[in-house]
């Protein structure tokens, strides 16, 4: 006789194929699953009692045969709180299992400060997200961090940006709302919003390549994020570039990410600038100096402005060599680049593919995100279906 745990595995496998599928029919299910059709149609009548799956009309089949039943996972039976923590700010949404945004918000963060920064954090979860009328209340907290993140443990291993170490943010949170939690890496979730919902739709293997203040990949293999032995794959902010790189330590910030990530571009304006002193490119670092923003510089190389199309040139080759060195060694079908900021996405992957040439034995199919800055919450979702007490699979008591 099957335990509750089982079934409830099985309630929850199933819904979440529903989810994945959808539309779907349980012919598909019972495939996809390898699970008896009669099992699978018996699960999928509890799910349709419970709320968690509806049917949504008939499929239109050129075989012989009656019509199936078509399904789709209910995704306003619960809701989440998804968290991406960015530079010097945490964006918090609550959001369906269907990945839709009900309500968001904004809190600055104190960096460098831990316990104030998670007094901010707590705040903003609290008191700023305002659930619509007749939304269900969240079931879990998703939190999305720049770090090396230890997912099993929820523990932010080492967070720069932030100034978070050994932080163990999944139990300090969980403890605050009583609510399962999730803390994974802000980029691997990013990935997996591309993939669920985003540019890499249909896909079963893919990285997702974000720029900006720093620069990490997320790696989906199989349609699983592939972690690495330390949970540190993607930190391709690590790349070598160059020899010179060998002969210096490791520091809290890559080799790579110094170069192109959002600093090492305002960096090297600043010197461009001194060369080219009557260029737009001076005349915007002379106004904005550490605040001129990448879009703009980059704005100003589409333009004509010879001093930015040289840091943009620049630009272009070192993530050149970032995504050709993913391409030939992970073979992905297709490469997303995006980033929590605006920095003509389009005009990057046009200008990259042409710097790469024909130096690769086969072309790279780099798209731009379609998510922009909402594919880490959205990525959120996707997560938080798996998560235990998420799916309401107990009947409600009658009042």
């Amino acid at each position: 006789m099957p335990t509750k745990a089982n079934s409830d595995h099985l309630l929850s496998r199933i819904a979440i194929s529903v989810r994945d599928l959808t539309p779907t029919s349980r012919a598909e299910i019972a495939r996809k699953l390898d699970v008896s059709p009669s099992t699978v149609s018996r699960v999928v009548d509890q799910l349709l009692d419970l709320g968690v799956v509806a049917e949504m009309g008939r499929s239109q089949s050129l075989k012989a045969g009656r019509p199936s039943n078509l399904l789709q996972i209910n995704p306003d039976i619960a809701t989440l709180i998804a968290v991406d923590l960015r530079l010097t700010e945490a964006y918090a949404a609550l959001i369906n299992l269907g990945g839709q945004i009900l309500a968001s918000a904004v809190e600055p963060l104190a960096v460098g400060d831990t316990r104030r920064s998670i007094d901010q954090l707590t705040s903003l979860l609290h008191h700023q997200i305002v659930p619509p009328p007749g939304s269900a209340p969240p079931r879990a907290i998703v939190i999305g961090a720049p770090s090396i993140v230890n997912p099993a443990l929820g523990m932010i291993e080492w967070a720069p940006s932030l100034g978070w170490k050994d932080l163990p943010l999944g139990e300090m949170v969980e403890a605050e709302f009583n609510l399962p939690v999730r803390v994974e890496n802000d980029v691997n979730l990013a990935a997996l919003g591309e993939y669920w919902k985003g540019a890499a739709r249909g896909a079963s293997n893919l990285v997702f390549v974000s720029v900006g203040t720093g620069i990490g990949a997320g790696v989906v293999l199989g349609g699983e994020l592939y972690y690495g032995a330390t949970h540190a794959a993607g930190e391709v902010g690590y790349f070598i570039t160059d020899i010179e790189t060998l002969r210096h330590a490791a520091g809290p910030i890559g080799n790579l990410e110094m170069r192109a990530g959002r600093l090492g571009i305002l960096r090297r304006s600043e010197l461009v600038a001194h060369r080219y002193p009557a260029s737009r490119l001076a005349e915007l670092i002379n106004q904005k100096g550490s605040q001129a923003r990448v879009q703009d510089i980059f704005t100003l190389a589409t333009e004509g402005d010879p001093a930015a199309q040289v840091v943009f040139s620049e630009t272009v080759d070192l993530l050149t060599i970032v995504i050709c060195n993913l391409s030939v060694m992970l073979d992905p079908e297709v490469i997303v680049l995006g980033g929590p900021s605006d920095w003509q996405w389009e005009t990057l992957v046009d200008a990259i593919q042409k710097r790469v040439g024909a130096a690769l034995l086969h072309p790279i199919n780099l798209i731009p995100s379609a998510l922009g800055q909402d594919a880490v919450v959205i990525g959120a979702a996707y997560v938080a279906i798996r998560l235990p007490g998420v799916l309401p699979l107990t009947p409600t008591p009658a009042e």
